[in-house]
Parts: structure tokens; C-alpha cells; sequence
């Protein structure tokens, strides 16, 4: 990892206020009408939608950190790249962080607006875990922008990142309990990462621990991606 790059990812993504802003305020946004107007006053379901806008933000920046992949790759930049020191593994490596970086505040905000606007109440250690489950959640996602940076075109990125977003968002229960799916999107939510975030981030509300098993499918999504964005950097940079 090259920490001089890193710092200058960094910066360069805070600057861009388009995607902090839309990364936190949607989110805190969806969380006031549904969880503040749809739900009313059921306790447990402002809960599940708070934890889920809080991964639903997490997700969206982490996703669209990577699309400045694809705006670097139009610019020549890993051309460039080629000359320095950074490995393509450490490359990833800085992408994948960068983007954890910037799933924070999404996730805090989107906490933040449920435990001061809408009064949700939780134990420290739901508080604490529901977080962190938020947060890590969206390791596979840094690695899916990656992925989509190196195979979108950069005039198109944008529409690619968000039309995903917006799909597994929806498929993997974030919106809509997938309980409450018919019996195919059932099973069709299980087959994207979304779904095992949220297992990840809601199981403190039920059980009090994170779910083991949701964990290893997302560390296995987080690898196959980050295999992949690895792969496809050392292609492009080839074939730079």
C-alpha cells in the first residue's frame, strides 16, 4: 500500500461534494419518509429500515468511488502508473480503502438521523455492532467499483454504477424485507451480496451477535472481486 497515494486518493474524492452529499443525504433522506411516514410508529421496522439506508449509503459510495477508475483509464492514467512503484495488488489495496473511507459517513449520518429524528432506540452494543456490520459490509462493493471501473466505458460508468446499485439495492432486501418477496426474488436475493449484508448489519437487532455465516459469504464476494479487479488491472495496464 502506498500511503502518498492514498492520502491523495483521498482528497481527491472528498473534493468531489456530488458524490459525498448524494451518498448521505439519499439515504437519510429514504430512512425520514419511509422509516418516519411508511412504517408509523412500529419500533422494530424503523429499525430494520435504518440499519438498511445506512447500508444502502454505505454501498453507494463505495460502489461509485470506484467509477473514477474509468474517468483515470480515459485520461491515460494507468499508462502513467506503469512507471512508478505501485504494484497493481497495492492499487487495488488503496481503491478498496479509499472506498471503506468513504462509506463512513453515510452510515453515521443515516444512524445519526434515526437516533435524533426518529427517536430509534438501541443498545450500545446493537449501536455498535449494527455499524460496523454497515461499514464492513460494504468491503465487497469497493471491490465491485473497482471491477466496474476497468470494464465500463467513462462516458457510461455513471449509469452503469447506479442502474447496479439501484438493482441489488432493491434485490437484496434493502427497501423491501425479503420475507415479504415471492418465493424466486427469494431466492434470487440470495445470490447477490446485498442480501448478506443486510444478515450482516441486522442480525445484532435479533440475536445481539453478528451472523458467522454471512460473514464468510461476504468475505468469499470480497474476494472473487478483488481477484478480478486485480486481473483486469494488470490487462489494462498490458494493454496500455
Amino acid at each position: 500500500m502506498n500511503t502518498t497515494y492514498l492520502r491523495m486518493e483521498i482528497v481527491r474524492l472528498v473534493r468531489n461534494k456530488r458524490v459525498v452529499i448524494f451518498s448521505m443525504l439519499m439515504p437519510a433522506l429514504l430512512l425520514l419518509i419511509i422509516g418516519g411516514v411508511s412504517v408509523g410508529g412500529d419500533a422494530d421496522a424503523k429499525k430494520y429500515v435504518m440499519v438498511s439506508m445506512a447500508l444502502f449509503g454505505a454501498m453507494t459510495a463505495a460502489l461509485t468511488s470506484g467509477s473514477t477508475i474509468a474517468v483515470e483509464r480515459g485520461l491515460g492514467w494507468n499508462r502513467t502508473l506503469r512507471l512508478t512503484p505501485l504494484s497493481p495488488g497495492g492499487y487495488v489495496t488503496n481503491k478498496v480503502i479509499v472506498a471503506l473511507l468513504v462509506a463512513i459517513p453515510p452510515a453515521l449520518v443515516t444512524f445519526l438521523v434515526g437516533a435524533l429524528g426518529l427517536h430509534i432506540r438501541l443498545t450500545a452494543t446493537e449501536w455498535v455492532l449494527c455499524f460496523v456490520g454497515a461499514w464492513l459490509s460494504a468491503l465487497p462493493f469497493a471491490a465491485l467499483g473497482v471491477v466496474i471501473g476497468y470494464l465500463a466505458k467513462p462516458d457510461g460508468v455513471q449509469q452503469v454504477t447506479a442502474l447496479l446499485n439501484l438493482t441489488l439495492a432493491a434485490f437484496g432486501g434493502l427497501w423491501v424485507p425479503v420475507s415479504l418477496m415471492p418465493g424466486f426474488m427469494q431466492q434470487i436475493a440470495k445470490l447477490t451480496p446485498s442480501y448478506w449484508t443486510g444478515q450482516v448489519a441486522r442480525s445484532p437487532l435479533d440475536h445481539g451477535h453478528i451472523d458467522v455465516q454471512a460473514i464468510l459469504v461476504l468475505g468469499g464476494w470480497t474476494l472473487v472481486l478483488a481477484l478480478v479487479a486485480l486481473r483486469r488491472f494488470r490487462v489494462d495496464t498490458a494493454r496500455a
